[in-house]
C-alpha cells in the first residue's frame, strides 16, 4: 500500500510491515514520479504505483538499496536505476545493471531535485533535497539514521573523516524534513524540523565523529 505521510510525499509498504525492511518513498511530481528505491522486492505494488501514475525514474542512494531483482521491476517499469557512477560500478559487480550512472558530483536532477554527494557510509552515496512547494525534504538514505530520538551512522574507521566532511556539508543545508530510509530507523524514518532544531541534529553527530 501506499501511504501518504506528507503531501505527495508516500512511503511504500507491505500492510504488515515486518521488521528490518527498508523505508521505500515516493514523490508524486507533475513531471513524473520518482521512487527512492531501496533493495526491497517491489513487484508487489506495481498497480498502487500505476495508480499514481508511473514511476520516471528509481534514484537509488548507494549500494545497498538494490538488489538483482530491483533492477528487473526498473525494466517492468520502463525505466532505468540511477546512482552515481561510483555506486554503479559496485552494484554492476553484484550483478545489478545502473542504466543512469551519474558523476559523483552536486548537480540539479530536475528543477524540483538536487542530488548533493554524501560519502561516508559508502564512497559514492548520494543524498537528494526535493523542493515541494513551499517545503524541502533531505532523503539521506543511509548516512544518518534515526533510532529513538538519536541519530545513528554507520561508517568505518578509515571513512570517518569523510563522513565528517559530509555530515558539515550537509549542517548547511535548509530543509524541513530529513528522511533516512535505513531499515534500523526506529520508530520512524524522518523527523520534521525547525530552524532551532536542524542545526542540534548535526551537532551531536560531529561531536561524536570528531571524537
Amino acid at each position: 500500500m501506499l501511504q501518504e505521510i506528507f503531501p505527495s510525499l508516500f512511503w511504500l509498504r507491505s500492510p504488515q510491515r515486518a521488521a528490518a525492511t527498508p523505508f521505500t518513498y515516493v514523490l508524486r511530481r507533475p513531471s513524473g514520479n520518482l521512487l527512492l528505491g531501496t533493495k526491497e522486492n517491489l513487484s508487489s505494488f506495481t498497480d498502487a504505483l500505476e495508480s499514481l501514475g508511473g514511476i520516471e525514474s528509481i534514484l537509488l542512494g548507494d549500494r545497498h538499496h538494490a538488489l538483482p531483482h530491483s533492477a528487473a521491476f526498473a525494466r517492468q517499469c520502463g525505466v532505468a536505476l540511477t546512482a552515481s557512477d561510483i555506486e554503479a560500478k559496485a552494484l554492476r559487480q553484484a550483478g545489478v545493471e545502473v542504466g543512469n550512472a551519474l558523476p559523483h558530483a552536486r548537480a540539479q536532477f530536475a528543477d524540483d531535485l538536487e542530488i548533493i554527494p554524501t560519502p561516508g557510509h559508502t564512497r559514492g552515496a548520494f543524498s537528494y533535497l526535493w523542493t515541494n512547494g513551499m517545503r524541502r525534504y533531505l532523503f539521506i538514505g543511509d548516512t544518518l539514521v534515526p533510532q529513538e530520538g538519536a541519530w545513528e551512522f554507520y561508517v568505518t574507521r578509515p571513512n570517518r573523516a569523510e563522513m565528517l566532511r559530509t555530515v558539515q556539508l550537509l549542517a548547511t543545508l535548509k530543509f524541513d524534513v530529513i528522511l533516512s530510509n535505513s531499515f534500523t530507523a526506529t520508530p520512524v524514518a524522518w523527523l520534521e524540523v525547525t530552524s532551532q532544531s536542524r542545526p542540534r541534529i548535526f551537532a551531536s553527530v560531529l561531536e561524536r565523529l570528531s571524537g
